[in-house]
């Protein structure tokens, strides 16, 4: 019972990450080992990192994945900032308190070699609420800076009342591009997929949408990172919460959708487009199509993830704030 540490991501089974984070209080697909797992492989082979497993009752009740980041010279949470978009610790909901307070307490020597940095932290963590006060107690300091904002979409019940929630203005321009869209693009369609076979020969189509995007796409998406995306992405397919989607017409994909669905949300997690079809608006169209079958299939709540794009906005993107927050021995 209590605080103890491995240097391999691999020594968490799968059993244990997983009944931890489905009772944790906001459990996020950055968190599991779909994406924390393929992460540490690609980002973090040889730098060393302490994964920390929390017991009680002879029950593993926490877990804290931590990075050694160089250039910080401290510890930072195992995903880091460019390419996850909610971390923190993952703890049973309510016990919070309890688990940092043991860390923390026992990690004072650790703490003096560097801070502890802790990434995208989403409003309404209880990390958030709870460290300050543990850290002015123990004499550690704690600042926590807004990284981000990450807006969202609660989601109604049809489509026709999504549209509604939209502003006059935005309503118009969404409706004359979808319009557009139809009337300017032979054979348009939509699809998701959801199985082996179709991702096989989907994946690669996101693959080139993301890079013809824009250049700085281009260049992010180099071969490090295709393996990262392909790895992530098969095991969220395993899991049965990959949804690729695709606008397709004139023969063709016209644009992409990199989608989560988790606990009841539907993230958006990358996407791409054509540029030589610009003029039909492919990846706004895509997005409410996306919106729409979300909706039709029960999902809660849209999520843009992190960035401040425009785009979410016309699409009815509510903020989050996404903070950041520094431990550091007083």
């Amino acid at each position: 019972m209590g605080l103890s540490w491995t240097d391999r991501v691999e020594d968490v089974s799968a059993h244990e990450w997983d009944s931890v984070l489905v009772r944790s209080f906001r459990p996020s697909p950055f968190l599991s080992r779909h994406f924390l797992a393929p992460w540490a492989k690609t980002f973090a082979a040889g730098h060393p990192k302490r994964i920390y497993r929390w017991e009680r009752n002879g029950e593993t009740c926490g877990l804290l994945f931590l990075c050694l980041c160089e250039s910080a010279k401290g510890w930072e949470l195992l995903g880091g900032e460019q390419v996850s978009d909610s971390l923190d610790a993952v703890v049973v909901s309510g016990r919070e308190t309890e688990f940092w307070s043991e860390f923390l307490s026992s990690s004072r020597d650790f703490l003096s070699s560097g801070p502890l940095l802790l990434p995208n932290l989403v409003d309404g963590s209880p990390s958030i609420a709870c460290l300050p006060r543990l850290c002015a107690g123990l004499g550690l300091s704690f600042r926590l800076e807004e990284m981000d904002r990450s807006p969202y979409v609660p989601l109604p019940s049809s489509f026709g009342e999504y549209l509604l929630l939209l502003g006059r203005k935005e309503r118009h321009e969404l409706r004359r591009k979808m319009r557009r869209a139809e009337e300017t693009t032979p054979g348009l369609s939509y699809r998701v997929t959801r199985t082996r076979e179709e991702f096989d020969r989907d994946f690669p189509s996101f693959l080139a949408l993301h890079r013809k995007s824009h250049l700085e796409k281009a260049d992010f998406m180099d071969d490090r990172m295709e393996g990262f995306f392909r790895e992530m992405a098969e095991g969220f397919l395993s899991a049965q919460r990959l949804r690729l989607a695709f606008l397709s017409g004139d023969g063709e994909d016209l644009a992409s959708a990199f989608q989560i669905e988790w606990n009841g949300a539907l993230l958006l997690y990358n996407s791409g487009f054509d540029p030589r079809y610009r003029e039909a608006s492919p990846g706004m169209v895509l997005l409410a199509r996306c919106i729409e079958d979300g909706i039709r299939n029960g999902v809660r709540e849209y999520d843009f993830l992190r960035g401040r794009e425009r785009y979410k906005y016309d699409l009815g993107g509510r903020e989050r704030i996404v903070y950041r927050g520094i431990v550091r021995v007083s």
